[in-house]
């Protein structure tokens, strides 16, 4: 275990003690200073305005002021520094897979991506795609739910909720407006824009808009896994014609990583009611997702995700307020793969170029409403009622049976890497055939009561959904919340929560992958102690979970087997004096421990799963993050962040199973800003000192290490990731 920096950042924390210390004004860090901090206003965990203290869950706060410290440029950056998550960026068509608290997916499927409450998973495979596409100039604030929160969200809120606040031009003077624009430079050739506007032009109007634009080269990563290399994509007995052809501008016989993503979100706000839009597009490479022996990566995958959406929030009385949401929600995943899928032990392959569709949409309306019966008794309550209409299984023509194809027949686009040439099939159809979309309703309703008498306060809440393919669930919640002082609060929490069966594993099969109609949802029953500390200019939480999950939903789009996660998390910030003539120097930390067992392990024997106890794998038993931030004389700043991911065991499908591990590792990553009203200049350097290390490779993760022949299967097991890299972003406020 390299253990140097964090004895480096204990040291330093023990040296920060010595200081005087004194509380920061909530000028200082926009509304959320230590003294305030479990006052700030929430509204994620009980879906009503409540304060942090008040909170039925543990939650992770990061602010406005956080974000600019540390020089974030996207929500990935963010998840590094959290508690909880093992995040792994397998830079490719899933740009990145964040496990919170220990539950190993094959995409990030199983936490709540919202902004403002509107949730922005995709609608075929609920995956939360988190990249680079989302404007960062327009957040004021990200809350981070730990634990299952279907009492309230219904499916999906299964192992938390990542909810952004973005600003909002309510909250501005009548005829004030106000923005920023940040441009971004980088390694790899990387350049980016980030606008947001706001305006109040009249009492009852304001707006809000804001767009994002990145485009990048991404990292060489050819010469860090030999299943990446540039001598296997340009093998011609894997490739054979295939080499002939070109994207972008590229010849298919290299590696090349492009990624060219972008997001648009705006609000229209007049008295109580809001219209808005959330649109964005990832646009990006194959990367090192996949062995170089079967797949070419100079290709794109895209996602496109796009939602229009109507709020009407009012007050119909002194104690009853009412929230009506309805939106229209599309999702789309289509691009172009290129697969060498080996002809036995021949050397050569069977060889496609082929494009691949999915278009999917919804209606969703939500009617919720909070009556105060009385000054400690507050009753909330809604209905939801979702139409879904889904693609059952990509439209690939060309490709191999048992694949739709709208254009041309099945196998028609597999050639052979001995042909003297290949031709490309043909396009998707413009629209999908309706023989190959399906439709489906949920339904539900909750009733939750919050009861405080001091100094005890009681969330009680039950939800009912109905869905047309999987049927009925009930999902309660219990919390319990002991103030003591001002300085000990204790929570007790206990909930259920289920995972409904995502599209792409009902229907979404082809011939490297299953899918099964009869599909269960998963579910979840979680125990949760939580203790919030303040003393003075520190403020510590200590969480203790376990979580059972039953009926759990495998990469072979099976329900088989449970599994059992329990873990420690803790997290601590400070502030004290400045040795400088400058703003107060804050501190954080955050320890994380997490055990996961499932009941199945695979036999690489019998190729196959079979009963017995094991630790899942690919989730790190021991996870620190920390930082300083340090405020200079003369308009300066200095963030410094420490990660360190402990030693991991491999997922259990993984073929490095039993014989390799996943090393543990640290980065670096800094931030110096200089600020000059209205302009900020800050310069970041990503892994400062150059680490080396690996991430776990997605879903089986069965390539192998062997590279002397052909890897075992599609996936590589290890992710190499970027060494040091360098950004400076330039930003105007006006």
């Amino acid at each position: 275990m390299r253990d140097y920096p964090f004895i480096a950042f204990l040291t330093l924390s023990c040296f920060c003690a010595q200081l005087s210390a004194k509380s920061l004004t909530i000028d200082q860090l926009q509304g959320l200073d230590l003294a305030s901090l479990l006052d700030v206003v929430v509204e994620t965990a009980s879906g009503t305005e409540e304060s942090l203290i008040d909170a039925p869950a543990s939650m992770v706060i990061i602010t406005q002021k956080q974000i600019a410290q540390r020089g974030y440029q996207n929500l990935v950056e963010v998840l590094q520094d959290l508690p909880g998550f093992d995040v792994t960026i397998p830079n490719g068509p899933v740009y990145t897979n964040s496990y919170q608290r220990g539950y190993r997916l094959p995409q990030m499927s199983r936490t709540l991506l919202m902004f403002n409450g509107i949730t922005d998973n995709l609608l075929w495979s609920d995956e939360a795609a988190i990249s680079r596409q989302y404007p960062i100039s327009n957040i004021q604030q990200i809350e981070v739910l730990y634990g299952p929160a279907s009492a309230v969200y219904g499916p999906n809120a299964f192992l938390g909720i990542i909810n952004v606040i973005t600003k909002n031009g309510r909250d501005l003077e009548t005829g004030e407006y106000t923005g920023e624009v940040n441009t971004l430079v980088g390694s790899f050739q990387s350049r980016g824009l980030d606008a947001t506007v706001q305006g109040k032009p009249f009492d009852d109007l304001s707006f809000s808009i804001a767009a994002k634009v990145f485009n990048s080269n991404e990292a060489d990563l050819s010469d860090r896994w030999g299943f990446s290399s540039n001598e296997q994509y340009s093998n011609s007995d894997i490739w054979g014609a295939i080499l002939d052809f070109e994207h972008e501008g590229q010849q298919l016989n290299h590696y090349y990583d492009p990624t060219e993503d972008y997001g648009v979100m705006a609000e229209l706000n007049y008295k109580d009611l809001e219209l808005g839009l959330i649109n964005w597009r990832t646009k990006e490479g194959y990367g090192t997702y996949y062995a170089a022996d079967r797949v070419q990566n100079n290709l794109f995958w895209n996602r496109a995700n796009a939602q229009y959406y109507a709020k009407y929030d009012t007050t119909l009385s002194e104690k009853l307020r009412s929230k009506s949401f309805i939106s229209y929600h599309t999702s789309r995943y289509y691009g172009t793969w290129g697969e060498a899928d080996p002809d036995g032990d021949t050397g050569y392959s069977y060889i496609s170029l082929t494009q691949w569709n999915s278009v999917n949409e919804s209606w969703l309306f939500k009617q919720d409403f909070e009556y105060q019966l009385s000054e400690t008794f507050l009753l909330s309550s809604g209905l939801k009622y979702q139409r879904k209409h889904l693609t059952k299984a990509y439209d690939i023509p060309g490709y191999w049976p048992p694949s739709v194809s709208s254009t041309a027949e099945v196998s028609s686009g597999i050639g052979h890497s001995t042909d003297a040439s290949y031709t490309t099939p043909a396009t998707p159809a413009d629209e999908m055939p309706a023989s190959n979309l399906t439709h489906t309703y949920d339904v539900g309703g909750y009733v939750q009561g919050i009861i405080d008498v001091a100094p005890f306060r009681f969330n009680l809440g039950l939800r009912y959904d109905r869905n047309s393919m999987y049927g009925q669930e009930i999902s309660p919640r219990i919390a319990a919340i002991y103030k003591h002082n001002k300085a000990w609060t204790f929570k007790l929490l206990y909930g259920h929560a289920f995972q409904e069966p995502a599209g792409v594993q009902l229907w979404g099969g082809w011939s490297g992958r299953l899918a099964n109609e009869e599909l269960k949802p998963e579910h979840v029953r979680n125990l949760e102690g939580v203790i919030m500390h303040q003393w003075d200019n520190i403020f510590h939480e200590v969480s203790i979970y376990n979580a059972h999950y039953t009926d759990v939903i495998k990469e072979e789009s099976e329900n088989a087997g449970q599994r059992d996660i329990y873990g420690i998390e803790y997290r601590l910030q400070s502030t004290f004096n400045n040795f400088f003539d400058a703003e107060d120097i804050d501190i954080y930390f955050n320890y994380s421990y997490t055990h996961a067992q499932s009941s199945l392990y695979y036999d690489f024997v019998t190729d196959d799963w079979l009963i017995g106890e094991a630790e899942l794998g690919d989730i790190a038993p021991h996870k620190w993050n920390a930082g300083i931030n340090m405020p200079l004389p003369k308009n300066w700043n200095f963030n410094l962040r420490l990660n360190y991911v402990g030693v991991r065991e491999p997922y259990l499908r993984n073929a490095l199973r039993g014989h390799r591990k996943i090393d543990d590792y640290y980065t670096v990553n800094t931030a110096l800003s200089y600020y000059y009203q209205p302009f900020t200049v800050t310069f970041k350097v990503l892994n400062a000192l150059d680490a080396e290390y690996y991430h776990p490779g997605s879903e089986a993760a069965s390539a192998g290490d062997d590279f002397s022949q052909r890897s075992l299967d599609y996936q590589n097991s290890l992710i190499p990731q970027e060494g040091r890299s360098f950004w400076l972003n330039a930003k105007w406020s006006f």
